[in-house]
Order: C-alpha cells, then structure tokens, then sequence
C-alpha cells in the first residue's frame, strides 16, 4: 500500500491536477512504510497515528540527518479536515513545483526507509 501511494503521487503530478493531493499522498507513502517498519520490528500493530516522530521512536527508527530532514518537511502534509477558509491557502501552497521537489525528496526517504525492512516485497 505504501508504494501504491507514492506511485499514486506520481500519478497525480504527471496528470497535472490537484497538487496538493500528491503532496498528501507523499505522506501516506511515508506513514505507511513506517508503520510496516514498525510491524516487522515489534510484531505489534502499529500506533494509530499520523506522527512520523512517535513511529520512528516505536520502531526504535534511527534515521540519518538528511533523511530525518526530509521526514520532517513532510510532516505538514498530511491533510486532516481542512476549514473553508485554508483551502485558498492550500491550492496557493502546492505548486507543481513545489510538490514535484516534495515528491523527489519523498522518493529517496522511501528507498531509505526500504531498504530498513527486512523483507523488501
């Protein structure tokens, strides 16, 4: 499921429409890779939650600077309930370029986080 959202996210900007949905789609990737890792590490089913931080500390997740780096500018995009008046902001913060930075960057975090699992499939 993990690789289906960011192939998802790929989708998304290749069609060019709705941006700010890849972006989102780039988190799920992330949270979901997370969770398996923490799965595979605990045999327990992971914490309900969107928080990158409180997994990685679940799947005891040592992540390197420029990989926790990514982590953390990926964080802000998953998009809860949203009120009417931040979806102006929203659709003005994802640009395609801005998304498609997000996206490169999320592509080697993934490939990092994957290659931490011991059963890669």
């Amino acid at each position: 499921m993990a690789e289906n959202d960011l192939e998802f996210a790929r989708d998304i900007l290749r069609h060019r429409q709705r941006p700010f949905y890849a972006a989102h789609f780039c988190h799920q990737s992330v949270e979901k890779i997370l969770k398996a890792i923490v799965q595979e590490r605990t045999g327990e089913v992971p914490p309900r939650t969107h928080n990158f931080g409180l997994l990685c500390k679940a799947a005891a997740l040592t992540l390197p600077e420029d990989m926790a780096d990514i982590l953390h500018s990926l964080s802000p995009h998953y998009l809860g309930t949203r009120y009417p008046e931040d979806i102006q902001n929203l659709y003005r913060q994802y640009t395609e370029e801005h998304v498609a930075a997000l996206l490169g960057r999320t592509e080697a975090l993934f490939q990092w986080l994957k290659n931490s699992l011991t059963s890669r499939e």
